[in-house]
């Protein structure tokens, strides 16, 4: 009695397991059939910030039905791997072409370039370009340091303010709200993945780029190839005046008489003298 209650059971269980396999295997069937086989897609892992490189470090790949993918859409980080976003993406998002972009001409410095305006490129020291603490985006004014006279005596040189508030763009590779680094493959081993370098934390660079008008950039090069040296002088960035300033000689350090400076009396205006 007990064997043939135990053998009814078994056979209930088999025939509820096989309706159970039935109705799921028909439930994912017609699934399928609505929304399509499932597939390997890549989505960001975290958010990804505009004009940050692709890597498996912000790329992971997930499953789900062909129906739900979006166009333009790739099966492997691979084919992404070292590409630029161009706009902001978030966590689980599915990584579209329209939002990335290769590294080439449109992700570099030409972009950052105003209309009607020029990049020019000087050679810096960090005596001539306040001990490298420049970075893309503040303002300076260029010095240039010669002699009107060509004969090479100190006492002739001058200091001039040839160009004011003017825009740095780069220094060094390192570009204001553009790349943020560089992908470097190790030249001896064909198989090693890119590494990201920061080019931000770049301190070794011995030029600066600017931007100015197309006179201004010859005023530039000029001075650079043919004076005594070219110095850069950081200001705030919210001072974009422009003063009338007169060039200074050795005399206006020693004094006129060569004696020492001019007493500070003999510089106030008519009238501004004390009580």
């Amino acid at each position: 009695m007990q064997n043939k209650a135990f053998t009814m059971s078994f056979i209930v269980a088999v025939l509820a397991v096989s309706m159970v396999y039935s109705y799921v295997s028909s439930t994912e069937e017609s699934f399928k059939i609505k929304y399509g086989t499932e597939i390997s897609v890549v989505v960001a892992k975290k958010d990804i910030r505009e004009l940050e490189i692709l890597d498996e470090t912000n790329l992971t790949t997930a499953s789900m039905p062909s129906t739900f993918k979006q166009p333009g859409t790739t099966k492997t980080i691979e084919d992404l791997r070292g590409s630029l976003a161009i706009a902001p993406i978030m966590k689980d998002e599915q990584i579209t072409r329209s939002k990335v972009t290769q590294l080439g001409a449109r992700t570099g410095l030409a972009r950052q370039v105003a209309v009607g305006k020029r990049a020019v490129t000087i050679n810096i020291t960090d005596q001539s370009a306040v001990a490298k603490l420049l970075k893309p985006g503040d303002r300076v004014d260029v010095l240039a340091n010669l002699d009107p006279t060509g004969g090479g005596n100190r006492l002739n040189m001058e200091i001039r303010t040839i160009l004011q508030d003017v825009l740095i763009l780069a220094t060094g590779k390192y570009v204001n709200n553009t790349i943020p680094g560089i992908l470097e493959k190790d030249p001896f081993n064909t198989n090693s993945k890119p590494v990201k370098v920061p080019l931000s934390e770049y301190m070794a660079y011995a030029h600066i780029t600017l931007e100015v008008d197309p006179f201004q950039a010859q005023t530039i090069v000029f001075a650079e190839k043919n004076l005594q040296g070219v110095y850069l002088v950081l200001r705030n960035n919210d001072d974009n005046t422009k003063e009338d300033l007169t060039k200074t000689k050795m005399t206006d350090l020693m004094g006129r008489d060569g004696a020492g400076p001019a007493p500070a009396a003999a510089n106030r205006a008519p009238g501004s003298g004390g009580r």
